[in-house]
């Protein structure tokens, strides 16, 4: 039983779908794996799937198959990229894996090896599609380049949107649906006997689709998170889920305590006699982040239930003797937060939260649980980030609050150390200290850590942006007080310095809860916060300090990356522990082995051993150099944008989906107006100059255009984001079509190892840049991409003078159709 491609649109309309699905695979293992693991194995993902492709590349420049056998062979390769997706759902549903427990290290490597080979398979596959379509009709690179984008872009930008509807699995299934209707238009090509197998596949992936969504699968969440620890203390699921733009939401059923679960806890102090019963749900975000939603009736008599809050170092900036405060709150959880500031007479309570799915709890689902805190007259609840709300209010507060709720397992083993937040940058504390009151105060409560690194870190966040406005001696304006415990603090700003009686009163409730205070205004205490704060040189105690605490900006916004490479090894204080090993920067350098030892083992090898001719050509060594230069600057150029973007539009996944999504279908419009423009050697090297040029251009204009438009509503900048990005993008969509065409008319037998080593440094590069910006900056990395654009523009003249034929024979190459067979390459 044959299914006839739909004319001649059918590869295209084949690669649209085969595209967008690996892309929306991705994307959809990034939230996934953000869940289920922890959120720095998501950037594995895509290293993995670029790899997959470039092994694509060389398997079918190793295999040598002709142009119709591989025509004949699409149709079967969409069907077995279509069962692979499948064979993700069987490994997330049926395999945990918790990295952050030393006891199952070993298990967690090869839960990891598992996840990642399935993975590994699903993308081959995939590329083994893309590859045979560009292989059988290169003629038409520059249209067949369009479409892999516009699916690629189509995906990113709606893939997000599915997710929230019908869940992560049910996507995978998805995904795997598409596949296979996707080799239906590729013309899948069955045996006799086998006539029933396509249709058999389309029903049972569309029947298993519907039952992911009626029913969506369990998965295992590692005991190292909040959920994982109350699903199992609780004994049952959370009654309550949901996938959202910014990751799964969960809540637990009810528990009554009566010791309250707080970020701090509170003091021994707080009477053991006669406590309230606090009947409270459970939340997390992505299965950690974990707040608690208290009933409450809304009425001040049942507020006096949460007077243990006076016990808490959470409370400690209500201890400076502002009286009925204009409060703004960041990030608010289950609105306990609220419940604190209604609790000290807060005259005005602004509250904002990142999480759209939080804030519809308090306002709908469970609105009469948590006393209906989004309607009390005193209370405005907005759907917000931080960074950016913080950039266009034109309020002044007395209180600025934030309270810490990540992970303080991950974040004391550096979990997050691959994570970048604008919301701890001197830059954000500079925008908050200018959003209070002259004598209002900024407090946020973390981690402390032993030896101290988190705290002291945001210590010296507050005392550089303090000295940005002026004040020559921040210690006067920050006190730090710990709690019982000494593992949470709350840091104190004033924009004012600290007067006597405020001090005086914040000792007093300290010594009353026996909670500590690392740095006094007052009086020279001996800690590393007061010495950090006094020191005449910071930047020397900061280079001098066994972790990094360095002051981070927008430039380098890597607030947890606190471990030095040089102290990367097990000693006396790691052992038996491995939460207090830096588990993220381990992951990141096994990132850059894995990612060079498998391109080596899966591209670089079987093409030295099986294509080896193409390096014999004249200019092999220059030409390949110009493709692996566009593979690497691309990604660093990519990947330095999101995080810009992550900043200006403020929420991160929709920076993300708008960023890729853009860069995508505008180099699609690219490879377009390329093929008709790019036909000379000097045309090729002006836009990549052009390229380079526009790259430093934006490196100096988007800082200023981002800092006078941030005030501008969600939405304007999302287009006006779109608009910025376009030029750019079009432009890095014709080096790469442009130079394949020329290289495929002139010397086929190095297009393999063209796309081959494009593979190689395109891993290598989703990689390097975030070595790079960790290590210096965002402006160093850019420049980078930039500079590798100069350079291959330095190499690119060798595309036209590359030959193996003479010249009769490159004469009739170079007017190859649409439909002329040539050899395989993929993209």
């Amino acid at each position: 039983m044959t299914f006839p491609p739909l004319q001649s649109i059918g590869k295209y309309l084949g690669l649209t779908l085969l595209s967008g699905s690996i892309l929306a695979l991705q994307i959809t293992f990034t939230r996934i794996f953000s869940l289920m693991i922890w959120h720095h194995f998501t950037y594995m993902v895509i290293g993995i799937a670029l790899l997959g492709g470039g092994a694509a590349g060389t398997f079918l420049a190793v295999r040598r198959w002709g142009p119709d056998k591989l025509q004949q062979r699409l149709g079967g390769l969409a069907l077995l990229f279509s069962l692979a997706s499948l064979s993700n759902l069987i490994a997330i549903t049926t395999i945990a894996i918790d990295p952050l427990r030393a006891a199952q290290l070993g298990w967690t490597i090869i839960g990891l090896g598992i996840y990642f080979t399935c993975l590994l398979g699903t993308f081959f596959s995939g590329g083994l599609v893309i590859a045979a379509i560009f292989g059988r009709w290169a003629g038409a690179a520059h249209r067949l380049y369009f479409a892999d984008m516009l699916g690629a872009g189509i995906a990113t930008m709606t893939v997000l949107f599915v997710i929230q509807t019908i869940g992560g699995p049910a996507v995978i299934a998805l995904i795997g649906l598409i596949g296979a209707l996707a080799a239906v238009l590729l013309g899948y090509e069955a045996k006799p006997r086998q006539r029933w197998l396509l249709p058999a596949i389309i029903g049972a992936e569309a029947l298993m689709l519907a039952a992911l969504i009626a029913r969506p699968p369990t998965l295992a969440i590692p005991g190292s998170k909040e959920l994982g620890w109350a699903i199992q203390a609780q004994g049952t699921s959370p009654e309550f889920t949901r996938w959202d733009p910014v990751g799964r939401v969960d809540v637990m059923p009810e528990i009554t305590v009566t010791e309250p679960m707080i970020v701090g806890a509170v003091s021994s102090s707080y009477p053991l006699d006669n406590r309230p019963e606090l009947p409270l749900k459970l939340v997390t975000i992505d299965g950690t982040s974990m707040t608690g939603m208290y009933r409450f009736d809304g009425s001040d008599a049942d507020l006096e239930r949460f007077r243990f809050l006076n016990h808490a170092v959470i409370s400690a900036v209500y201890q400076l003797g502002n009286e009925r405060p204009r409060t703004l709150l960041i990030g608010v959880g289950g609105g306990l937060d609220i419940l604190l500031a209604r609790l000290y007479q807060a005259k005005q309570i602004t509250a904002i939260e990142l999480n759209p799915t939080i804030v519809s709890l308090l306002r709908d689902r469970y609105a009469d649980y948590t006393g209906r805190l989004a309607e009390h007259p005193s209370t405005e609840l907005i759907v917000a980030e931080g960074r950016s709300f913080l950039s266009r209010t034109t309020e002044q507060y007395d209180i600025i609050q934030g309270i810490g709720l990540d992970n303080l397992a991950a974040l004391s083993g550096g979990a997050y150390v691959l994570a970048e937040s604008y919301l701890y940058t001197v830059d954000a504390l500079e925008q908050a200290l200018n959003a209070l009151t002259p004598n209002g105060i900024f407090s946020w409560t973390r981690d402390v850590n032993s030896p101290p690194r988190e705290m002291l870190r945001l210590t010296g966040l507050a005392a550089e942006a303090l000295r940005r406005m002026g004040v020559s001696d921040p210690a006067a304006h920050i006190a730090i007080i710990a709690n019982e415990s000494g593992v949470n603090a709350t840091l104190l700003v004033s924009r004012s310095p600290f007067q006597p009686e405020q001090i005086e009163q914040l000792r007093a409730w300290g010594a009353a809860n026996n909670f500590t205070m690392l740095h006094d205004p007052l009086v020279r205490l001996n800690t590393p916060f007061a010495d950090y704060l006094h020191a005449a040189d910071p930047r020397a105690f900061e280079q001098a300090y066994p972790f990094q605490i360095f002051p981070v900006t927008d430039d380098n916004p890597f607030f947890y990356n606190y471990f030095r490479w040089e102290n990367l090894h097990f000693d006396r204080s790691y052992e038996g522990r491995l939460n207090r090993f830096p588990i993220g920067n381990l992951i990141l350098l096994t990132m850059a082995i894995f990612a060079l030892g498998a391109a080596a083992a899966f591209i670089v090898l079987p093409l030295a051993r099986y294509q080896r001719d193409g390096l014999r050509m004249t200019g092999a060594i220059s030409t390949l150099a110009y493709f692996s230069l566009l593979g690497a600057a691309y990604m660093f150029i990519q990947i330095v944008l999101i995080q810009r973007f992550t900043l200006f539009i403020g929420y991160p996944i929709h920076a993300t989906t708008t960023t890729i999504a853009s860069m995508l279908a505008f180099a699609a419009l690219g490879s377009l107006l390329g093929s008709k423009r790019i036909r000379t050697a000097n045309g090729l090297r002006l836009a990549l100059i052009g390229i380079a040029a526009l790259t430093v251009i934006y490196i100096v204009a988007l800082p200023p255009i981002f800092a006078g438009w941030m005030h501008w509503p969600d939405l304007a900048r999302i287009v006006a984001s779109i608009f910025i990005i376009a030029p750019l993008a079009t432009m890095l969509g014709i080096p790469f079509p442009a130079g394949l065409c020329q290289l495929n008319a002139r010397a086929p037998g190095l297009v393999v190892w063209a796309w081959g080593m494009n593979g190689v440094f395109s891993v290598l590069g989703s990689v390097l840049v975030i070595v790079v910006s960790m290590a210096s900056n965002f402006t160093t990395a850019m420049l980078s991409g930039a500079a590798g654009y100069a350079l291959a523009a330095m190499v690119s003249g060798t595309l036209w003078k590359v030959a193996v034929r003479d010249s009769a024979s490159v004469s009739a190459t170079a007017k190859v159709t649409a439909d002329t067979p040539v050899q395989p390459v993929t993209r």
